[in-house]
């Protein structure tokens, strides 16, 4: 996943990187090389950006912008919330893991249907396809990390899809419906 990533964001920064001239008298291309300073602060991880990215790129990629921040702030106020893991990576992919491929395999996989964020136990491959939404995805993730945007959930820790309903969410209190997700916090 990451060399795919990785592989990806260098592809991106070589053509934002690189300008072409085509001149009117000939159809010979120019390249200009233009020179790019990579700067490594004491931000968020990029491993945060890129989970949180994965959340809101499988669990609402097809959501308005509202709808992915609210999806990205039920992770980011799970992180900040005692009951839950206390990084992004480890709220998105709680949940149990087969111990016979990890022992056999050395491969960390979770077991189908019984994950908190249903994308990461669902079977399907993890990658990310449209690479449009995934852009829209990491940017999203940036935002709700850097502080961006505010959390139009009202602090939720939960949600659905509302093309589910799920036993648990009758005990919880509504804090906010968008767009085709319900969320939730304790009541």
């Amino acid at each position: 996943m990451n060399k795919f990533l990785i592989s990806t964001a260098l592809l991106a920064a070589v053509l934002l990187a690189v300008k072409v001239l085509v001149t009117e008298e000939v159809s010979a291309v120019q390249v200009e090389p233009i020179n790019i300073e990579f700067k490594f602060d004491t931000g968020p991880l990029y491993r945060d950006v890129e989970c949180l990215a994965q959340n809101i790129y499988f669990e609402a990629r097809g959501e308005p912008h509202t709808g992915q921040v609210a999806v990205a702030y039920v992770a980011y106020n799970r992180v900040k919330d005692d009951r839950y893991p206390d990084t992004l990576c480890t709220v998105i992919k709680q949940g149990p893991i087969s111990p016979w491929f990890l022992m056999e395999h050395d491969r960390i996989v979770p077991i189908r249907n019984k994950c908190q964020f249903s994308w990461w136990c669902d079977g399907r491959s993890d990658q990310p396809k449209d690479m449009w939404a995934w852009g829209r995805a990491m940017d999203v993730a940036a935002g709700v990390i850097n502080h961006k945007y505010e959390d139009p959930t009202n602090g939720a820790l939960w949600y659905h899809n509302d093309e589910v309903d799920p036993d648990w969410a009758g005990a919880m209190e509504v804090t906010a419906k968008i767009n085709k997700h319900t969320f939730y916090n304790m009541e």
